[in-house]
């Protein structure tokens, strides 16, 4: 099954993504901060861009193991012989030292700390990858997806945009391939579960697979996989009244947002009081 990511032209219109409207309904004006930064008023350009480019040693592990595995996978669709443990390791390690090094992180910014706990980072990060390797996925992967490689898409390039119903969306996927008629999408997670949010973060990436490859909607099985402190794995079944109240959500979630802009075509928020 071949398949062409559809790629849309720009618009400022905005478009709903599973983490927006988590900020959205978390913190009005956090959201404010993070999505409208050009249109704060009374701070300057660099101390926004600053405090937007902030991250957290969790959010930099997760990143890293997903950085980890597209590189393995991507080895993988050209070479399929067995992996060199001590090199996988290795990487994962050097990615690590280089992201510790220049990131600016939220504990020692706001001095939560005085020093990253690195070594616990490592640790997890082995973990991780220890508990990939080890998998049900990881074998399964070798054993039948191996086969229909050159159609992988591994974390494609772009934000994931896609249109469901109509509205813009953004549901990036970790990797997508095709076995068969049938099409699997893999999440990878080193946090803690939750399937409310994974749940409707899986549908939105079937709702696009979907819409750009026009694959059936009960012919797409997304998982996530988590991979700390032990390996997980949480599947949704789809069936069409799903995708009907999946829809309906978005909708409205999207709504919701649309009413903070004094423009909805331009994406230009309202005043900053508006977003408490």
């Amino acid at each position: 099954m071949p398949l062409r990511y559809e790629t849309y032209p720009y618009t400022p219109h905005l478009g709903w993504s599973i983490s927006r409207y988590e900020v959205f309904d978390k913190c009005k004006r956090q959201y404010f901060y993070t999505y409208y930064a050009k249109h704060a008023p009374g701070v300057p350009h660099y101390k926004m861009m600053l405090l937007r480019d902030l991250t957290s040693l969790p959010l930099e592990i997760g990143s890293i193991i997903h950085d980890v595995i597209e590189a393995f996978l991507r080895r993988l669709q050209k070479n399929d012989s067995d992996i060199d443990e001590q090199r996988f390791f290795q990487y994962a390690r050097e990615k690590a030292e280089e992201c510790f090094s220049k990131k600016t992180f939220i504990e020692i910014y706001y001095r939560q700390t005085d020093a990253l706990a690195t070594e616990k980072a490592y640790e997890k990060i082995d973990a991780c990858l220890k508990n990939f390797i080890g998998s049900p996925s990881y074998s399964w992967i070798f054993m039948k997806a191996l086969r229909g490689r050159e159609n992988w898409m591994i974390e494609p390039a772009g934000f994931g945009e896609t249109r469901l119903d109509g509205l813009k969306a953004y549901c990036k996927m970790d990797f997508l391939m095709p076995v068969g008629d049938d099409v699997y999408i893999l999440d990878w997670k080193t946090g803690l579960r939750d399937e409310a949010k994974h749940g409707a973060q899986l549908k939105g990436y079937a709702a696009a697979a979907s819409n750009n490859f026009g694959v059936p909607w009960d012919r797409i099985f997304p998982k996530i996989v988590y991979l700390f402190p032990a390996y997980d794995e949480f599947e949704l079944r789809l069936d069409n009244d799903g995708y009907r109240e999946f829809a309906a959500i978005i909708q409205a979630q999207t709504k919701e947002m649309l009413a903070c802009c004094s423009s909805i075509e331009e994406n230009i928020p309202r005043s900053i009081e508006t977003f408490p």
